[in-house]
């Protein structure tokens, strides 16, 4: 989840406190407000719509649209009482996901046209072949195996992985097409090879965010 969200992205480990701040949340919910502020003021009453508010984490999912594969996360907030609001966890509780995914070996490449191209193949760097794919045998004439690789959803990727060519280069080819198809790719999407602590590959993706401008739709990398 973490290696598609991007390095950027920080989640908050559970029982630890933030600070939630609910007319933020009824713009982005609502595009600007509308309702969602609206109901969040009735829920409060005749007060005053508070800032901020200091909240514990009690729990986070991490979760995939099934749709386009970005990944997100639902948060639940518990308000921190006025005598809870000095108390302190104990340091390193539940260790730090930081750590936890600098442990993980990923590589993401953004896609260039050749790449997205649903009739042509993928073509690996190499330290992602090297690092992150299953070891090749470069004693066969030519150097060639399957991959397997399992997605966000847990379906489960076969591609046909060749070291050929002059100068010669990594290639994803059968199945890469499918892949592309199948998940609507596009060039300024990313895509993510990840190995676990277990040995099995992952692929993911992150999306290039799509902006219109004048009628007309462009695409912009997000960080």
């Amino acid at each position: 989840w973490h290696a598609c969200a991007g390095g950027m992205v920080q989640m908050p480990p559970a029982r630890s406190r933030v600070y939630y701040f609910p007319q933020g949340h009824a713009e982005h919910a609502n595009g600007g407000g509308g309702s969602a502020a609206a109901e969040l003021a009735a829920a409060v009453g005749p007060r005053p719509l508070p800032a901020l508010v200091l909240c514990c984490v009690a729990g986070v999912r991490f979760l995939a649209d099934p749709e386009t594969d970005e990944v997100f996360a639902k948060i639940r907030l518990v308000p921190v009482g006025p005598g809870e609001a000095g108390f302190r966890e104990p340091e390193g509780l539940g260790g730090d996901p930081a750590e936890a995914r600098d442990k993980l070996a990923s590589f993401a490449k953004t896609l260039t046209q050749s790449d997205a191209n649903n009739g042509g193949g993928f073509s690996v760097p190499r330290y992602c072949a090297e690092t992150i794919f299953p070891k090749l045998d470069y004693r066969a004439d030519p150097p060639v195996q399957t991959v397997l690789a399992k997605d966000v959803h847990g379906e489960v990727w076969k591609f046909r992985h060749i070291y050929r060519g002059t100068p010669r280069r990594h290639l994803l080819t059968t199945g890469w097409s499918t892949f592309v198809n199948q998940k609507k790719l596009v060039a300024g999407d990313s895509i993510v090879f990840l190995r676990t602590e277990h040995g099995e590959l992952c692929v993911g993706i992150r999306r290039a965010k799509r902006v219109t401008c004048g009628g007309m739709e462009r695409t912009r990398r997000t960080r």
